[in-house]
């Protein structure tokens, strides 16, 4: 049987509803895309806010099909998705609720409301005129701005990290106002409220980078800044030269750690829900390739063998744990059992710490020395001592009791340590010199 007319007609017909149809919803995705968010243009879950060269992208998402929903930040177009910045992290929306949006306040004021209307997140600003808008720039910064105001962003959400750090973020403190800028992880992979581990800058000179575990305790760190590289990252080499930097005193009290490719390479620093510190590149706008991460083994994590202990690299789940020279483990049922972190306690007295009266029969009448170890990551709690040369830096610590330890460092100078000595770590390559306290009796020929 044939095909009449009417038919071809009728598949004609349809034919081109369908094309019309198809055209309509890719016109309705292209308009979804908006480029700032204003009093009069409130930003819906329909929509999409992207930067100006589409590099980053701010929506709705729900994580791991998580029950509930977000308002966050991601670079467009790579896989796997890494959202780099949550505004409502603690305040998370129903995954059922279709209503909420994000909108600009009468008072100029960034603003994430539920379908109720209930405010759950906002800038927090206030300015006396209504020509506010949000937008989102190539850094991938959300920045809140008034022309009518000035040029400057009245808020920016690079003042408030989330679990990653970008290219341009800053990492640190004012000592004065007392605010820090921490990356802080997610919970988990389905929770981006504010889990165990923080990553931030010490208030030490020179500065370390730390993970921290319940906002205080050390969980791993990086060494101090020599200016161009943290010495306890030994594979931080010349390829960071031209890329990370530490600002110190910009503006009076202020420190902070920042970095940014000149080749452009997209990239991330994130913090890992459980406490793994990585950098990601996408080298071709498409994908996410690990660069770095840390800690990798026992001996990257804070204290692994204890005060007086070093440890050695180690690939197995066990720890390589080793007492310096002249002390003994502090505990032998313990060190035995494999709990290293009570540490280690000297052999014999120093001469600094003996009595007048027993100085001469258990020292032999002898000063204390240094022995020399190398291609070390150099124990926390450093003082630096400025402008002094390796033997001044030497006299410094053996004229002053309660020095543990120095170590002349490259484009650094003079760091001592009146403090037990924690967290040493021998590497394979790279690494520093130490030179530790020991009682004369325990020096050998080549370390006096």
């Amino acid at each position: 049987m044939g095909i009449g007319n009417k038919t071809i007609a009728s598949i004609f017909d349809s034919t081109m509803f369908v094309l019309i149809l198809f055209s309509l919803l890719l016109s309705q995705h292209h308009c979804a895309e908006v480029y700032e968010i204003t009093p009069s243009q409130p930003f819906s879950q329909t929509q999409s806010l992207v930067s100006p060269s589409r590099l980053f992208e701010l929506g709705f998402f729900s994580p791991n099909d998580s029950v509930n929903k977000y308002v966050g930040i991601w670079h467009t177009n790579i896989s796997p998705r890494k959202v780099v910045w949550v505004a409502n992290r603690e305040n998370p929306l129903a995954a059922s609720d279709t209503l909420a949006n994000l909108t600009i306040s009468s008072n100029g004021t960034l603003e994430l409301v539920d379908g109720k209307q209930n405010s759950l997140w906002s800038t927090n600003i206030s300015v006396p005129s209504n020509g506010s808008a949000a937008e989102l720039l190539d850094s991938g910064n959300l920045v809140v701005k008034d022309n009518d105001i000035g040029a400057d962003p009245l808020w920016q959400s690079f003042d408030y990290p989330s679990d990653t750090l970008l290219p341009s973020m800053v990492l640190g403190f004012n000592s004065k106002s007392g605010k820090r800028n921490l990356m802080k992880a997610w919970k988990s992979e389905s929770d981006p409220s504010a889990g165990l581990f923080l990553v931030g800058l010490s208030w030490d000179v020179p500065s370390q980078v730390f993970i921290w575990i319940n906002e205080s305790k050390p969980y791993w760190r990086s060494g101090a800044w020599d200016k161009s590289r943290f010495i306890g990252v030994p594979d931080m080499d010349n390829q960071y030269l031209s890329g990370f930097a530490l600002h110190d005193d910009v503006n009076p009290g202020t420190k902070y750690f920042s970095y940014r490719f000149f080749d452009n390479t997209l990239s991330y620093f994130g913090i890992s829900s459980d406490g793994v510190l990585s950098l990601k590149l996408s080298d071709n706008g498409s994908n996410w390739g690990l660069n770095w991460e840390a800690p990798v083994n026992p001996c990257d994590i804070y204290g692994t063998c204890g005060v007086y202990g070093v440890c050695k690299g180690s690939e197995s789940p066990n720890p390589n744990c080793e007492c310096l020279k002249g002390f003994v483990p502090k505990s032998n049922e313990e060190w035995s059992n494999g709990n290293r972190t009570g540490g280690c306690v000297r052999t014999t007295e120093l001469f600094c710490d003996q009595s007048n009266t027993s100085r001469s029969f258990a020292s032999g009448g002898k000063e204390d020395g240094f022995r020399k170890m190398v291609g070390l990551k150099l124990p926390d709690f450093h003082e630096l001592i400025e402008k002094l040369g390796p033997d001044e830096c030497k006299i410094r610590c053996l004229n002053n009791c309660s020095c543990q330890a120095y170590a002349q460092v490259n484009n650094i100078g003079c760091l001592v340590w009146s403090s037990d000595l924690i967290d040493i770590q021998e590497f394979a390559s790279g690494g520093m010199d130490l030179y530790i306290r020991l009682a004369n009796g325990e020096l050998d020929k080549e370390s006096q």
